[in-house]
């Protein structure tokens, strides 16, 4: 196993990322959708945005999107308009969007979250997801394979505590653990006989603020 930088990472993944199954993409998605605000018309911004997987739902349902990351690679399978951009030093004016998306990011770049708060309207809302911080310290990493090798993505440790900003109001927080639903994706990844243990606590949160 090696361990990269994210970017350094996301280059090399970002060829095969939609094709793994993912039970996290997964859990992540069926969770967050019934928390999305109304789409269309909607000014949507998916910060972090990777292949640009929440730009392409909220576009499918008529929002105005923006996907932006800081990898070229990936950013270049997004549907357009797509900016190439530092998930801590957006390029947006303040309260450019009514809707702010950040899924899977958080770990590399735990201080976003006040810069996602500063290009949501007062009004809007955001939108975040990992991976859970006690996944994280019950020795889960963040691998992918890449041909014959095994990638971790170097990331920074937090807690939920520090999602705290002034200017958002947490509206929800939700713990989910895999169901029956990944245990599908578990056997297709070749993962069958880990579904079991890790389905015993939660694996992400995803969380909802308005911003105030």
């Amino acid at each position: 196993m090696m361990t990269l930088e994210p970017r350094q990472a996301y280059e090399l993944l970002a060829s095969t990322y939609d094709n793994v199954p993912n039970p996290m993409l997964a859990l992540e998605q069926r969770v967050m959708i019934p928390l999305l605000p109304p789409l269309p018309g909607a000014a949507v911004i998916d910060a972090a945005a990777g292949t640009g997987r929440w730009a392409s739902y909220c576009q499918a349902r008529s929002a105005h999107t923006i996907a932006a990351d800081f990898c070229f690679d990936m950013l270049a399978r997004a549907p357009r308009p797509a900016v190439l951009a530092d998930v801590e030093r957006l390029p947006f004016p303040d309260g450019a969007a009514d809707l702010t998306i950040c899924a899977f990011a958080l770990g590399y770049a735990p201080a976003c979250l006040s810069e996602l708060a500063r290009i949501t309207r007062r009004g809007g809302v955001v939108l975040a997801s990992d991976m859970h911080p006690d996944a994280t310290r019950r020795g889960w990493t963040r691998t992918f394979r890449h041909g014959a090798d095994v990638i971790e993505v170097a990331h920074q440790r937090y807690d939920l505590e520090d999602l705290r900003v002034i200017g958002l109001k947490l509206d929800c927080l939700i713990e989910p653990k895999f169901g029956e639903r990944e245990r599908a994706l578990f056997a297709r990844a070749g993962k069958l006989a880990m579904f079991e243990e890790a389905a015993r606590l939660p694996a992400i949160f995803v969380a909802r603020w308005t911003k105030i």
